[in-house]
């Protein structure tokens, strides 16, 4: 019985010590060791009375949660609904949009300045705005005290540094570039070189979580790839991946542009195939008509720098090329992958709800 209580009160110190007020945590110290009095003294008679002091003690300290029985049936549902995604992962698997390379057909994460809290950021439109469109606001607070220094990318993101404490804040571009777009970017509460507090905010956002999809895993057993699918692939097929700062355990998702056999370039923002304009499918119209998209473009360094520059697809391989070609790492940088590394075609935007929700096109 004394051991039980005892690992009680060890269990509730571990999990609540460090949020619960000073007055219950002390009391839960002093309950323990009157406790290890009466049984080191063989103290029958307040062995007991103890244990129920320190019982009473450690509730204090861990109350009971509210609503068990609602949280017991909410458990049951998470614990259903995860079991039947498992049972589907052999024929359609899950995938989140991390980054911006498929704008605006797929959103990455984005961000919208916001400066502080508003009504809609509390219990219980916060819950709601996250599980519907997920949204939330984020701030971004000193770990340290000390100067503001830019610390490059940290965790896919530029970052601030104060001493040796890294903050990942969401912007466009640097924050010391005269081309950063603060329209899309964290508000900035402080700049670089300024001398900051620990716990100041450093800066604040609406931050909306990207797609999440469903990608088809057997379509590709029965059929072969088609250009204009959206199609989620293994970068550790990507030859010399680690020139591109591609970490291991990648999956890029991206538009399936060149097929085998063909030499592929860009010119006059459309995608040629063999010398001939790409228009077909649908999406290669869309991405030179609508005013949102850019067409396609050579970059700089790329093997696609210029109009005059050729990528030629072998056997088995097909070329990815990112809808937002002025922000995608994608083929004309690493050129073709394999047809092996191919998971399939995404087919659903199944959350957050919002303007993408629904077949993908």
């Amino acid at each position: 019985m004394v051991h039980l209580v005892r690992q009680g009160l060890r269990h509730a110190l571990r999990m609540r010590a460090d949020i619960a007020p000073p007055e219950d945590v002390a009391a839960v110290y002093a309950a323990e060791a009157e406790l290890l009095e009466a049984w080191r003294a063989r103290n029958w008679e307040q062995v007991e009375p103890a244990c129920e002091r320190a019982a009473e003690a450690a509730e204090r300290l861990m109350p009971p949660r509210p609503f068990p029985k609602w949280r017991e049936n909410v458990e049951v549902l998470v614990v259903a609904i995860s079991l039947a995604l498992a049972c589907r992962t052999y024929f359609v698997q899950p995938f989140k949009i991390p980054t911006g390379s498929m704008q605006p057909t797929l959103n990455g994460i984005t961000v919208t300045p916001q400066a502080g809290r508003t009504w809609k950021d509390r219990p219980p439109l916060n819950l709601v705005n996250l599980a519907l469109f997920g949204e939330r606001y984020v701030e971004v607070k000193a770990k340290a005290t000390g100067r503001l220094e830019f610390a490059g990318t940290h965790e896919d993101q530029y970052a601030y540094r104060i001493g040796r404490e890294m903050h990942a804040v969401r912007l466009t571009m640097r924050p010391d570039s005269p081309f950063i777009n603060p329209a899309h970017s964290m508000h900035l509460h402080h700049q670089i070189g300024d001398w900051v507090k620990q716990g100041d905010v450093i800066a604040s956002g609406r931050v909306r979580q990207g797609d999440h999809l469903f990608v088809n895993k057997v379509r590709y057993h029965f059929t072969r790839p088609q250009r204009g699918h959206i199609v989620v692939f293994d970068a550790n097929y990507i030859h010399d991946r680690e020139r591109w700062g591609i970490r291991p355990g990648t999956f890029y998702i991206k538009r399936l542009a060149g097929l085998a056999g063909e030499t592929i370039s860009i010119r006059d923002r459309h995608l040629v195939a063999n010398g001939v304009p790409v228009t077909a499918p649908e999406p290669f119209e869309r991405l030179l008509q609508d005013p949102r998209y850019k067409g396609y473009v050579p970059r700089p360094d790329s093997l696609l720098d210029s109009s005059q520059a050729k990528i030629t697809v072998k056997p088995q391989h097909f070329l990815p090329l990112g809808d937002n070609t002025y922000s995608s790492l994608d083929g004309r940088y690493f050129g073709p992958v394999a047809d092996e590394a191919l998971v399939g075609p995404a087919f659903f935007v199944y959350w957050p709800l919002g303007p993408h929700w629904g077949p993908t096109r």
